[in-house]
């Protein structure tokens, strides 16, 4: 077995890693294309082959290159879990592991996998969150069945007894209603915002490919809430979202993720996966428990030959979360600016 760098707009590969059930959207080349886009990050894919040139494994990684917080390479920035594709025999992931850290170490580069690698000695663990998926069924109906009655039930039926409506949309103008609503809620939540670059190129690399949509929560001309959902290969992502607090006893939330529920389910996909929570957000974790969903405590880890330290502390998290939380709306989208590429 050897390591080499593969082209990733191959359709070869593409066909590959589209038979491999544990393949989502962050691994197809259009999410790597849109980091950057948006980032200028360098994307790569490393593929194990055999003697015939046969790929039994790949890792998507992008180098990482800041003055802010160091160089470093990363599978993948801004992705909740993306392990390595592996075929067939599980003993490969042992096999691509040690290509890969020879050829990392060789680098001189830390490396950071969304994913737990084996216990070796330069593996380290730096981040753990709890995952949740819902295993989808052909029949929308029986999966409503399965939802909390209080918690999930009751608000999608108050929601449509209040006149709430929701639409699909894949249409620019229509990301740009989410982007509006996003910073509004990424400013209440004391969290920087991406650039509004990144969801120009999210819509262009994979909502106008067929690749994702918009979903939008109504009532009149008003938009309530908003959600990026990203699809490929059998997986639904929900990805990003955004609502308006004035509106919240509406329950536009819950609408928006029973439409996308349905839609999974109608065109044929098996998981919707809900994404990370972190350990401490007990409340959004009660929440997407009430989901029928499956819960799990993911692990990443780091491969470098010395102790590492955070991107950043939790202070300095605390100090720019206050200042969000207190400026206008434009303060938000310039520390997104200036931070989201140093951050990944």
């Amino acid at each position: 077995m050897r390591l080499t760098k593969v082209d990733t707009d191959d359709q070869r590969w593409l066909d590959w890693c589209g038979q491999l059930p544990g393949a989502t959207i962050f691994h197809h080349p259009a999410w790597s294309q849109v980091l950057h886009d948006a980032y200028g990050y360098s994307p790569a894919c490393l593929a194990l082959l055999d003697a015939n040139e046969a790929v039994h494994a790949t890792l998507n990684l992008v180098t990482v290159t800041s003055a802010l917080t160091g160089n470093r390479l990363v599978s993948l920035p801004f992705t909740d879990f993306c392990p390595p594709l592996v075929r067939d025999d599980p003993l490969i992931l042992y096999q691509l592991y040690e290509a890969v850290e020879k050829w990392r170490s060789g680098q001189g580069l830390n490396l950071y996998l969304h994913w737990r690698a084996p216990q070796w000695e330069s593996a380290r663990v730096f981040d753990k969150a709890y995952s949740h998926t819902t295993r989808l069924h052909p029949d929308s109906a029986v999966l409503f069945g399965r939802f909390k009655k209080t918690r999930v039930q009751q608000p999608i039926r108050q929601a449509k007894e209040a006149g709430v409506t929701t639409k699909i949309s894949h249409t620019r103008e229509d990301l740009q209603k989410f982007y509006h609503l996003h910073v509004a809620t990424r400013r209440r939540l004391g969290t920087p915002v991406q650039p509004l670059r990144f969801f120009d190129c999210l819509w262009q690399r994979l909502l106008s490919q067929g690749l994702g949509f918009v979903l939008l929560a109504e009532k009149g001309h008003e938009t309530l809430a908003a959600a990026v959902f990203l699809h490929w290969n059998q997986t639904l992502v929900y990805k990003y979202s955004a609502s308006n607090s004035a509106y919240s006893r509406l329950r536009p939330t819950h609408l928006l993720l029973w439409h996308a529920i349905q839609w999974g389910c109608e065109n044929g996909y098996s998981v919707l996966d809900w994404g990370k929570t972190a350990l401490e957000n007990e409340g959004l974790r009660e929440f997407k428990r009430g989901w029928a969903t499956e819960e799990e405590l993911r692990e990443y880890s780091v491969l470098s030959e010395f102790p590492t330290r955070p991107l950043t502390t939790e202070r300095r998290r605390q100090a720019v979360s206050f200042i969000i939380r207190h400026s206008p709306a434009w303060v938000c989208r310039l520390i997104g600016e200036l931070l989201y590429a140093h951050s990944a």
